[in-house]
């Protein structure tokens, strides 16, 4: 659900800025198209001016008029542009000046720099010297702006791109996942029937003697894959989430795990250790889902340490906010540092035969559906995982 709403914001800020880099080249374009048109104007007025001045048909009062009408409106245009001007007597002192830049050097009086006016306006022979108007500066950043805009809106893109791709797949994990719950709640059902018939019947004599009893551990495995039917029907979709017990549910794993550990790891010797203070608050989540995520942790550390053994640590480590930390480690190689960022992509493993699966699996089932966190801790030896989750907050008895 957090990712899912971080992709919302993030699909938003990209169409935000989008919006904005299209309105900000419409208004720019508008103006430029506006300054050009002055310009043209201008220009054109001069032209016509000097076409009339060349044709001889007007007198000398007139010429003059017309172009000091023209000076007025060059002069008047120049103003508008804020064009730095500065005028040298024939020497290159500088004499008067207009629309100095503001950083322009100037000296203890006030007035510009000599020197810089003269190295900043250098042009020998002449006397009238023209700067560039300020709108010219700020085109200068129109390229920097434009390319930093579409940096971030192709990379924005991309990774909403890549995001809903993989949400997609998701998508369809978990419909498959539905589907296969769905698939298997006939036969199981079934197999529940037949073994309520084989309940009202004599028990096999071997049973009498000690050795196990077939009805009893079909009835364990039933309700086994009854428990694995109800996860991946869970995984499909939102659960009600209640106050769960973490150190009830990792307990009964260490208990699960324990009587299989001699057959997953017959050579070597792997201990599970729960360090949860029984008074240690519930969290807000689903018992079955949350059994699962756990599940898949302790059966990675089991895996890494089947071959030369070790221990794996199961502790609470306080609250944080309004969630409680949990933490999941183990003494074996550890996670290479190639994979520590991607550990938890599907296909992603570090087994030889493994599916990539299971962390993808145990993230999804605390970040999206429990609103928690799972990262990967940086440690020297074995592989640490810090799991946050709400905490359970009891509502407070009215007082009488």
């Amino acid at each position: 659900m957090t990712r899912f709403w971080t992709r919302r914001v993030a699909a938003l800020l990209v169409a935000i800025l989008s919006s904005g880099v299209l309105l900000s080249f419409v208004v720019f374009s508008r103006q430029q198209a506006e300054e050009r048109r002055l310009d043209a104007a201008v220009f054109g007025r001069l032209r016509a001016i000097s076409v009339a001045a060349a044709a001889g048909n007007l007198s000398v009062e007139e010429v003059i008029e017309l172009w000091n009408g023209a000076s007025a409106e060059v002069l008047a245009q120049v103003e508008r542009l804020q064009i730095p001007v500065v005028v040298s007597d024939t020497l290159g002192n500088p004499t008067s000046w207009a629309h100095l830049p503001d950083d322009f050097p100037r000296g203890p009086d006030g007035k510009p720099d000599e020197q810089a006016l003269r190295s900043h306006f250098e042009a020998p022979g002449l006397q009238v010297h023209f700067g560039d108007p300020e709108f010219l500066r700020r085109l200068e950043w129109i390229p920097w702006l434009a390319a930093a805009a579409l940096v971030v809106i192709v990379g924005g893109g991309a990774w909403l791109l890549l995001t809903s791709f993989r949400s997609e797949r998701e998508r369809i994990w978990s419909a498959m996942a539905r589907e296969s719950a769905h698939q298997m709640g006939t036969p199981l059902s079934s197999l529940v029937g037949w073994l309520e018939v084989l309940e009202h019947r004599p028990r096999p004599e071997a049973a009498r003697v000690g050795q196990p009893d077939l009805i009893d551990e079909m009835a364990a495995d039933v309700n086994r894959l009854q428990k694995v039917s109800r996860r991946f029907e869970l995984i499909g979709h939102k659960p009600k989430l209640e106050p769960v017990s973490v150190r009830a549910t990792v307990v009964r794993l260490r208990q699960y795990f324990e009587a299989r550990l001699p057959t997953l790891a017959s050579a070597s010797k792997i201990e599970i250790d729960v360090d949860i203070d029984p008074e240690a608050p519930d969290v807000l989540g689903n018992e079955t889902l949350l059994e699962w995520a756990f599940e898949n942790l302790v059966r990675n550390a089991v895996d890494a340490l089947a071959t030369e053994g070790g221990r794996i640590g199961i502790s609470h480590l306080g609250p944080n906010g309004k969630r409680s930390v949990y933490r999941v480690r183990d003494t074996g190689p550890g996670i290479p540092p190639a994979l520590g960022d991607k550990i938890f992509n599907i296909g992603v493993t570090t087994k030889e035969r493994g599916w990539g699966v299971g962390l993808s699996l145990t993230r999804r089932i605390i970040e999206d559906m429990h609103d928690g966190s799972i990262r990967l801790e940086d440690t020297t030896r074995g592989a640490s995982f810090r799991i946050e989750l709400p905490r359970h907050r009891p509502a407070r008895k009215p007082r009488r």
